[in-house]
């Protein structure tokens, strides 16, 4: 059975955020993240330059975790970059960065991927009640496709975008703005559905009739709640 809350908004499809949403965020990133800082620190002879990338990037010493809203959590390859470069100028270009990143990342979360299991189920169960589903990742989009192939999504996704498809990233809404053009539905019969502030954000600028935030991923319940209709501890909770 569906949660309540999706039947009495009446919601005909919905986008997913991918990390820390449908994978499990600290399991699958953080290893790829440091693994990349690792290697381009060497790479410049500066080892103790590693540390200082992922701070600027939001990790967090004191806790040992990625913070909620900052780059490394939510943010896309491109703004990353940016602020490396700002503590390490001597990075190579955006140009030549930035794909090499989306590479490199995308391989070491490969290795580490941790899916919030069982999501083929949630999946078939999700279409089987007429519910159209799709995926908007500020990952690249090539990132979003092998990894709904990975854990087992892909014949149930009718919508798959990353921050480089052409519609923006979050929190800017153009990405749930495409789902919905693409699905031929208004924007009050579409919900979102992700763990970070970027990702509520751009459901709400989208016009979704639902904003669901989970707490998967980076963000506690007091970061999520005030942007969110609904706060549910992953999405299994989409099915009461």
């Amino acid at each position: 059975m569906l949660h309540g809350a999706l039947i009495q908004a009446g919601i005909h499809g919905i986008v997913f955020d991918k990390d820390g949403t449908l994978i499990r965020f600290e399991e699958t990133w953080t290893p790829a993240f440091r693994a990349s800082t690792d290697h381009l620190a060497a790479e410049l002879g500066r080892p103790d330059l590693a540390e200082e990338m992922m701070r600027v990037g939001g990790w967090c010493q004191e806790t040992q975790r990625i913070l909620p809203g900052t780059e490394l959590a939510s943010g896309t390859t491109d703004n990353v970059v940016r602020l490396w470069k700002s503590v390490a100028p001597d990075l190579p270009d955006e140009r030549t960065l930035v794909p090499w990143l989306d590479a490199f990342w995308h391989s070491r979360a490969m290795d580490f991927l941790t899916p919030i299991e069982p999501l083929p189920e949630l999946f078939s169960a999700l279409r089987a009640a007429g519910v159209l589903c799709g995926l908007a990742t500020n990952d690249s989009e090539t990132g979003a496709r092998e990894t709904a192939e990975r854990i087992g999504i892909a014949p149930h996704l009718s919508f798959t975008v990353g921050y480089d498809s052409g519609h923006g990233s979050k929190p800017d809404p153009g990405m749930i703005l495409a789902a919905q053009s693409h699905w031929g539905l208004p924007p009050e019969r579409t919900a979102m559905v992700g763990d970070s502030p970027a990702d509520l954000q751009a459901g709400r600028a989208a016009g979704c009739g639902l904003v669901i935030g989970v707490l998967s991923g980076a963000s506690g319940r007091n970061v999520l709640e005030p942007l969110a209709d609904l706060v549910l501890d992953d999405i299994h909770g989409l099915r009461a």
